[in-house]
């Protein structure tokens, strides 16, 4: 599953599948707001959604408001990523919209039995004893604009929207300066621990087309870096064409000035990926989830490359790409993790030197082949361990990140942060997604500038906040 970097501003059978939209129309203006858990491919998805609003003139906004309609994402990847997808429904539907949308992994594992959460419940939190509530599932997902649009006429009069408000309301979309891109959905892979597969369906991918017209309309609205994401990233095909053909074409196709992937498994990454990166536009960064250190427990997950060949594939990477991070997933304490599996769990972290690990608990998953598996690891070991793992990771990516001070990265700047002596502090990542922070003059145009730093002990510190 697509788990990217941490990202300090997100507060702010295999078949082709395209969204199709409506052309606009004469509406009045609606204030919409969304909010995302988990992926980076929900992100991408709310993403895709504004986009289309926007072309029919209506506005983004904050939660806080007051919008019209609410656009929840959430995620199932975890009971804890259920339990807070609840959550946050109910805080949705208590802000009173008047359209309340509820998509994502979470709401499809729902409406297959698992701890469902009725419109009743939802309504009860609301002061709008009027609020529509609609549930988007998976077979809907492609035609989520036009399900929402048709929503948001059954309460809205008609009036014109001139050019000056679709002007406004195109303006307020522009949150970040980077935008991520769906290119593909599902998985065909069989891990024994995952309910992903079972709420996101079939692996299919988004024609060639259909990404290179949504890169450009994010570069017509001034984004600088796409993120390409999918569950299954690497498992993007168009008839007998590859991954590596996609990005090729985004690279001769467009003027984006900065192209990085979200996440790929380590099967899908190949030596015919590697002559792609003399392009400097392809961001050297890596999320290549491995989920343990032992061949025994990878084999009871289900994961496809070993640990040498995981290793193997990291090593190749270092070399070949320059300046390059890479970050990975780990799960702790999956059925049948002994001591001595768990301790080439730490040996392989020792090797790997990952700059960034995402460290999970074992989750027992509904309707998943593990939340059966014998042995299960006792809730006190599993913290033990993940405290063991967590202080070994930290202290190798403070050595890493030790070991940076003097590169020369070219920083994206997209948020504003303290202003002091006429001065502002802004923030931006990288093209290998380290964090910087520096001091502009407040007159001086800064956000959606590329400019050349020197990391330094400041933005060490930084980074190390970002855990």
């Amino acid at each position: 599953m697509d788990k990217s970097a941490p990202d300090p501003f997100k507060e702010l059978g295999s078949s082709n599948i395209h969204t199709h939209i409506t052309e606009p129309k004469t509406i009045s203006i609606m204030n919409i707001a969304f909010h995302f858990l988990g992926c980076r491919l929900n992100e991408a998805e709310n993403e895709q959604l504004a986009r289309s609003f926007v072309d029919h003139g209506h506005k983004m906004v904050t939660l806080e408001d007051s919008p019209d309609v609410i656009i929840l994402n959430t995620c199932g990847v975890t009971c804890d990523a259920m339990r807070k997808s609840r959550n946050f429904a109910r805080r949705m539907a208590a802000l009173a919209p008047r359209l309340l949308v509820l998509m994502g992994c979470a709401i499809d594992l729902m409406a297959e039995g698992e701890t469902p959460l009725s419109d009743e419940d939802l309504l009860q939190q609301s002061q709008n004893r009027t609020q529509k509530i609609i549930h988007i599932l998976r077979k809907d997902r492609p035609n989520a604009a036009d399900i929402i649009l048709n929503a948001m006429d059954e309460f809205q009069s008609e009036s014109d929207v001139d050019e000056a408000e679709k002007a406004l309301a195109s303006a307020s979309y522009r949150l970040r300066m980077r935008s991520f891109i769906k290119i593909q959905d599902g998985c065909n892979n069989q891990c024994t621990y995952c309910a992903v597969r079972l709420a996101r369906g079939k692996e299919r991918s988004e024609p060639a087309a259909h990404v290179i017209h949504e890169i450009q309309k994010c570069l017509e609205i001034g984004e600088k870096e796409i993120v390409l994401t999918g569950v299954q990233l690497g498992a993007w095909r168009e008839d007998n064409r590859s991954l590596k053909d996609l990005i090729r074409d985004i690279l001769t196709q467009t003027d984006v000035q900065r192209l990085r992937l979200s996440s790929i498994e380590p099967w899908h990454i190949r030596p015919e990926l590697w002559e792609l990166w003399e392009d400097k536009r392809l961001c050297p960064h890596f999320h290549i989830p491995v989920q343990s250190g032992s061949n025994d427990v990878l084999t009871a997950m289900r994961r496809r490359t070993p640990i040498d060949g995981y290793l193997n594939k990291i090593r190749t990477i270092r070399s070949e790409i320059p300046n390059v991070r890479i970050s990975t997933d780990l799960i702790v304490g999956f059925p049948g993790e002994t001591q001595d599996m768990w301790k080439e769990t730490l040996d392989f972290i020792r090797e790997a030197a990952f700059d960034d690990v995402h460290l999970f608990r074992f989750s027992p998953r509904p309707n998943t082949i593990a939340a059966a598996l014998p042995n299960p690891v006792p809730p006190a070991v599993k913290r033990e361990r993940w405290n063991e793992a967590e202080t070994l990771i930290q202290s190798i990516r403070q050595k890493r990140l030790q070991s940076t001070i003097g590169y020369r990265g070219r920083v994206l700047w997209e948020i504003a942060g303290n202003t002091n002596d006429n001065r502002i502090q802004w923030q931006g990542y990288s093209e290998n997604y380290l964090l910087f922070a520096r001091d502009f003059p407040q007159d001086k145009h800064i956000r959606g500038t590329i400019t050349e730093e020197i990391f330094n002990q400041e933005d060490l510190n930084l980074n190390l906040q970002l855990k």
